[in-house]
């Protein structure tokens, strides 16, 4: 494929310019000149009008150097080829450039061929990206005209309805379907996180995505036995197949999900069922795999699921130990959300751990009766307004169409959360509130020689446990706070003129000398150096 493709060249050197320009043949190698300039700021609007696909330019021009221009022009012209002309001292300049986004660089000296060189380059890139589009466009086409409506409307009824052996033959007949006529498989294959990975693509591409891992899975299937594939939702699709003799069902599905792995950007989940004889059977097992792929709800996906392995003769219900539920309720009363989260983790690996785990929907609903428990604990120790966004939340995880167990344990984490902090707050509060109560009193009676367990009968306390919520509030000891509020009283009373001797007794020391030194090593002087530095 040739094509002629537009190029600028622009420099601050006349000669350069002119030398890459006029004198080399680019009509001959399908290149024609679109334009020159001798700076950057012309060059902007030079590219701005002709729209080049290749731009020749130095790095350093005046007013507008090649970095600055690279990041403008690359912004309205993304698929503008810019290959820099550079000196050795220029290397730092043209390695940034190609970090920009700019195609290649040279680095002077040059002959005309190395220029030819790279512009040839650039010109197979572009025009291997046209050759992309037309691809792309090709596909987007393809995908149209091709899709068997008549075939997959027949299926989608085999799959939902059950009929007869007679009613499914005639339209089997009608329709050439391209499989045997007896022994089928059904795959149910979805792509992973489809939605959150496609919220923000456009229509468009969100259906090339879909068109890709439709014919992946036909192409997987096709090299080992006769199928169809068709989309069955917005990321799920049905495929059924012969068995084959030579490979195993199991090993038919685990190459469909090796291979959307390998050839796309997304993963699948396969939900597997069981083979069947005849044409009107095929409905038993699309049901199969459709309970099969449900357990993608242990894994997150990227896995092959086969209804044989996960049948409901060997579950197990979900279980777990009541003493750890009692001990998270504990926990919950108390405001502990780190043991609480923690305990959440131990009970829902106790309820899915087995060989073979419990169904989905049974998981949900331990988990919708584990939330509205745990709703409860918390409506015996929170107002009606704080019980409201917790029972909002609660409506909201309970109605959850769509789920996966680690969502479940972070929903019921987040349901303890939110009561948690309303008790944690309101403990908080209640224990400021009893030292407050305390520290007026010490106020009021500086001069009492109380001990600590005396303060904490205050508040029908013990003493131990009044002790580590008095210096979690305050920072300090009882010992060290009543220490601290007789010195700030001396300070007062030594300014009002008192005697040492008189504050000391006032305040409830007997012994002068060591009242002294009490100050001394509160303040870091003596009464007397505190006098003589505050009263002249």
């Amino acid at each position: 494929m040739t094509t002629e493709l537009r190029m600028c060249v622009i420099d601050d050197i006349k000669t350069v310019v002119q030398g890459i320009a006029n004198q080399i043949d680019w009509t001959s190698y399908g290149v024609c000149i679109s334009g020159t300039a001798s700076n950057g700021e012309q060059g902007i609007e030079l590219i701005k009008q002709t729209e080049p696909h290749i731009v020749l330019t130095d790095i350093r021009m005046p007013k507008v150097d090649g970095l600055e221009m690279t990041r403008q022009i690359l912004a309205w012209f993304p698929r503008t080829k810019i290959v820099f002309l550079s000196g050795y001292t220029d290397f730092e300049y043209a390695q940034e450039a190609l970090r920009l986004g700019a195609f290649d660089y040279i680095v002077k000296p040059y002959t005309p061929q190395k220029i030819i060189d790279v512009v040839l380059k650039a010109k197979q890139s572009i025009e291997e990206e046209i050759h992309e589009t037309q691809r792309y466009r090709e596909m987007e086409r393809k995908l149209r005209e091709s899709l068997p409506f008549l075939r997959q409307e027949y299926f989608q009824l085999l799959l939902q309805f059950r009929t007869t052996p007679e009613q499914a033959q005639k339209r089997w007949d009608f329709l050439n379907i391209g499989l045997e006529r007896e022994r089928f498989i059904v795959m149910l294959t979805e792509i992973d996180q489809f939605s959150e990975q496609t919220d923000t693509l456009p229509v468009q591409e969100v259906e090339l995505i879909r068109f890709t891992v439709h014919n992946i899975l036909e192409e997987s299937l096709r090299e080992h036995t006769k199928g169809f594939v068709f989309r069955d939702h917005t990321n799920r699709f049905v495929a059924i197949f012969n068995p084959s003799d030579a490979y195993h069902a199991d090993a038919i599905a685990e190459k469909c999900r090796e291979n959307v792995n390998k050839y796309s950007r997304y993963t699948i989940s396969i939900g597997l069922g069981e083979e069947v004889q005849e044409i009107h059977q095929i409905s038993y097992s699309y049901s199969q795999a459709f309970a099969a792929i449900s357990y993608n709800f242990y894994t997150g996906g990227n896995t092959v699921y086969t209804y044989r392995d996960l049948s409901p003769v060997h579950q197990t219900l979900p279980r777990y130990s009541p003493e750890k539920e009692k001990e998270l309720f504990y926990c919950l009363r108390s405001g502990n959300l780190q043991k609480a989260c923690s305990l959440v983790d131990e009970l829902f690996e106790e309820a899915v751990h087995a060989s073979t785990p419990p169904a989905p929907e049974v998981v949900k609903g331990m988990s919708d009766e584990l939330a509205f428990l745990i709703n409860r604990v918390f409506s015996e120790k929170l107002t009606r307004d704080e019980m409201e966004g917790i029972e909002r939340y609660l409506y909201s995880i309970k109605n959850l169409s769509a789920y996966k167990l680690k969502e479940l344990q972070e929903n019921i984490k987040e349901l303890c959360r939110l009561g948690c902090e309303f008790i944690q707050k309101r403990h908080v509060e209640d224990v400021n509130q009893v030292v407050e109560q305390v520290i007026a009193h010490i106020r009021q009676n500086v001069s009492s020689n109380m001990t600590v367990n005396d303060y904490a009968k205050l508040v029908y306390l013990s003493g131990s446990y009044f002790a580590n919520l008095f210096k979690k509030v305050t920072g300090m000891t009882v010992t060290q706070f009543v220490t601290t509020e007789r010195m700030e009283q001396t300070k007062a009373m030594l300014l009002e003129g008192k005697q040492v001797q008189e504050i000391a007794q006032a305040l409830g020391y007997e012994d002068r000398r060591h009242f002294s030194e009490l100050f001394k090593k509160h303040t870091g002087m003596t009464p007397s150096e505190f006098k003589q530095m505050y009263i002249k």
